[in-house]
């Protein structure tokens, strides 16, 4: 694999990696305040992405009953997942652009 090819791979596994941990960050913050009653999973799930006054009032609510005691989220980590994503995306868009239209795929040696 070349560096070329590396870079978006790179950019996505991370990428995936830092979104999928702030769903899961957000789940957990958000997921007992959902449990609990004080407001619906729709509610919940704007929180996933930006702030609002409900947001900060859920958070307010969470408790400390689960394992890593955290009672705030950051959607700025979701949103920085979501940009090393489309980063990898852009860039492999870019260079099938960028790629000869007659280019063959064959690994065979022209004499």
């Amino acid at each position: 694999m070349t560096s070329e090819t590396r870079l978006p791979v790179l950019l996505a596994a991370i990428g995936v990696a830092v979104t999928a941990l702030s769903v899961g960050w957000w789940w957990l913050i958000f997921g007992t305040v959902v449990e609990s009653g004080y407001i619906t999973h729709v509610q919940a799930a704007s929180c996933l992405a930006g702030t609002s006054a409900l947001c900060n009032l859920a958070q307010a609510l969470c408790t400390n009953d689960h394992l890593f005691g955290i009672r705030w989220y950051a959607p700025e980590v979701f949103w920085a997942g979501a940009a090393m994503l489309t980063a990898a995306l852009v860039h492999l868009a870019i260079r099938a652009d960028n790629r000869p239209a007659d280019q063959t795929h064959s690994t065979e040696v022209e004499p």
